[in-house]
């Protein structure tokens, strides 16, 4: 009688399975029509939409396997083994220009995110306001 054992997959080539899926729909995400729109029409124009898009992800896993002891009754100890795996990952995709095309040629107009620009010069201002409050005090400790 056949126990069926040579059907089942291991945990590990089932995590190994959905982690190879999941990097596969990531890519997928960055296709040329993600990136683009389908061109608009309007009084003798052709708009275009060009995209940023963005993806990440993190994952690990583990695999082991062992065996107990044999017991002080003599008796072989018992094996196992296990896997496990987690991961997460996002994509998101903002417009960055808008591609016209109509009678005075082609023209590339950047859409400007006012979000990104003020966090920058807060990140910026923030970052010269530690950097002066460092040189000042390391200053005074050379002076003093």
């Amino acid at each position: 009688m056949e126990s069926g054992m040579g059907n089942e997959q291991r945990p590990l080539d089932i995590v190994s399975q959905r982690i190879t899926d999941t990097i596969g729909r990531l890519f997928d995400i960055a296709r040329p029509g993600a990136v683009f729109s389908e061109p608009v029409e309007a009084e003798g124009y052709i708009a275009i939409t060009a995209k940023e898009i963005v993806t990440g992800m993190g994952m690990g896993l583990g695999a082991g396997s062992g065996e107990e002891p044999a017991g002080e009754d003599g008796k072989p100890g018992s094996g196992g083994e296990g896997a496990g795996g987690g991961g997460g990952g996002y994509s998101y995709g903002r417009p960055v220009a808008v591609i016209s095309i109509g009678r005075d040629g082609v023209q590339v107009t950047p859409v400007l995110d006012a979000t990104k620009i003020g966090l920058a010069l807060l990140t910026a201002w923030g970052a010269i306001a530690i950097t002066t409050m460092r040189m000042r005090r390391f200053s005074r400790r050379s002076l003093g």
